[in-house]
């Protein structure tokens, strides 16, 4: 059987939810991970000193947790007749006396050191006929509390005009409704990915000035990994996200509308009554529509079933009893596997960057996080290198990340470079020496091979002028030092300090225009 390794934040988010006092199987539902699993993190916690009502872990305790991803054999569990046995008439009493749920006796069981699968568990006591006739009636539930969580649905709504690509495109909603005051917030996109979502939930906290607790959501690609009915899986960015913000993602199960039944049908309404017959220049001019209509329209419209303005409860009861919003715009995190090559760098995103050897050798799987400013390399949930972001072709090296023992061959080549280039002159040492200069002297090899090569085209002395003129305004491109030599400007002197003249007539020297006369002298090609 394949071993399951929980990642670095699924870790992170077991402990941030245990200590929001939810419960194993909520957790369990929420993270995808089995309950085994969960207590398994839990308990380790505890040994490490957390509590429920202490600080987030530090950074020692996490990479105790982290160290349990560790493939082992399993225990071997008795038979479940055997192992409910003695409480067979404490589960009768839990079932027909106090009317609980096979899922809290569960985790009564747990709690008693008696731990059993939920099927297991439900087939102990359906074999003994302990359940109750099934009703499908429907029981209207008590509303939540303020701020206490909110529902987020996608629809369709319909083909707008979009100026940018100059054609007609499908525009979705991403429609919000807060659970207790019914108020709600519509942002208008072309795509679900990632980055389009997350912009549409930072533009959703700054409308309602704060965050609630938890966020029941669709089973979109972008935020849920394989739409599970019982396991779902948050994907590790939208989990990030979740995290940094504060509040507790609960993905409803696919094809359950009455998981969500706030928002279930918002969607309908918005098509009808905001997107049809309306004109939109585009889709920032849609979002700003959007807006105003749930100020003014959705908000104040008398809602069928609390039958209250939505936009006046928002303000008066629940506006302060969300979590607060800073409004610091969110860098969104980019994940990336990434395997350590023979030259001790990975490669992410079109840039290449250095892997510290001693911890990190060739041939090291990494988990990579990128965002606009940074890289981050991480090994089994640990932090072992950080890098500035790097443009498409760049690089990022530490001479630190290399093995000391190969530190003399990375230097090789480079010295060898610059004894090649001072023999073809002075000037074109010292350029050579400014080119390889810095703690990465081989990222510049080919520069120097190509300068070699410019010495064998236009000759060394050619070169070696090209050079001092180079050097006089520390230029060091060899690529301009080359259109210098292909223009033969190399023995033109260079007015560093001269004022600039005045525009001519023409933009050439007057000397172009002259020509000779058949007695030797010069004239402009004028009569005079």
């Amino acid at each position: 059987m394949a071993f399951k390794e929980v990642s670095r934040v699924e870790v992170t988010e077991i402990i941030r939810q245990w200590q929001a006092r939810r419960g194993v199987h909520e957790m369990s539902r929420s993270t995808g991970l089995s309950r085994n699993t969960i207590r398994k993190y839990i308990l380790t916690a505890q040994n490490c000193g957390l509590t429920r009502d202490g600080p987030p872990p530090t950074e020692s305790q996490l990479l105790t947790l982290v160290q349990l991803n560790r493939a082992g054999p399993r225990e071997v569990v008795a038979p479940t007749d055997k192992v409910l046995e003695p409480w067979s008439e404490q589960i009768e009493r839990w079932l027909k006396e106090e009317h609980l749920k096979l899922t809290r006796i569960q985790d009564l069981l747990a709690q008693k050191h008696c731990i059993v699968a939920y099927t297991c568990l439900r087939r102990y006591v359906s074999k003994r006929g302990w359940f109750g006739k099934s009703s499908r009636s429907t029981v209207r539930m008590p509303d939540t509390e303020p701020g206490q969580m909110a529902e987020v649905d996608f629809g369709r709504l319909g083909l707008i005009w979009d100026p940018e690509s100059g054609r007609k495109r499908q525009a979705w909603g991403m429609h919000t409704v807060l659970g207790y005051s019914r108020h709600s917030f519509l942002w208008p996109l072309f795509s679900q990915q990632l980055t389009d979502v997350i912009e549409g939930l930072e533009a959703t906290w700054a409308f309602f000035g704060g965050l609630p607790k938890y966020l029941i959501l669709d089973n979109f690609p972008a935020a849920v990994v394989g739409a599970d009915p019982l396991n779902p899986r948050l994907s590790r960015g939208f989990l990030e996200y979740a995290q940094h913000r504060g509040f507790i993602a609960d993905p409803a199960r696919p094809g359950h509308p009455k998981d969500k039944p706030k928002v279930e049908n918002g969607i309908n309404y918005v098509r009808e009554r905001f997107f049809k017959g309306g004109h939109f220049n585009g889709l920032a001019d849609m979002r700003d529509q959007a807006r105003h209509w749930c100020l003014e329209t959705a908000g104040q419209r008398l809602h069928g079933t609390t039958r209250r303005l939505p936009l006046v409860v928002f303000q008066e009861e629940e506006k302060s009893r969300l979590l607060p919003y800073d409004g610091e715009p969110y860098d969104v995190p980019d994940w990336h596997d990434a395997i350590v090559h023979q030259d001790h760098h990975i490669y992410y995103r079109y840039a290449i960057y250095s892997a510290p050897d001693s911890t990190c050798p060739p041939g090291t799987k990494l988990k990579v996080r990128g965002d606009s400013k940074l890289v981050q390399l991480y090994k089994q949930g640990e932090l072992v290198k950080v890098h500035l972001r790097q443009p498409r072709g760049g690089r990022s090296t530490d001479p630190e990340d290399y093995p000391k023992e190969l530190t003399p061959y990375t230097l090789r080549s480079p010295n060898y470079l610059r004894w090649r280039s001072a023999e073809l002159g002075e000037s074109v040492g010292a350029f050579a020496d400014k080119l390889l200069s810095g703690p990465t002297p081989w990222a510049k090899l080919r520069q120097a091979y190509k300068l070699l090569r410019l010495g064998e085209k236009y000759t060394p002395a050619r070169l070696n002028s090209a050079c001092e003129k180079a050097l006089s305004v520390d230029l060091i491109d060899v690529r301009r030092l080359e259109s210098i030599l292909a223009q033969a400007l190399e023995q033109e002197a260079i007015p560093v300090t001269a004022a600039p003249a005045p525009p001519g007539r023409f933009a050439r020297p007057g000397n172009v225009f002259a020509v000779s006369n058949h007695n030797g002298g010069n004239h402009r090609g004028d009569q005079s």
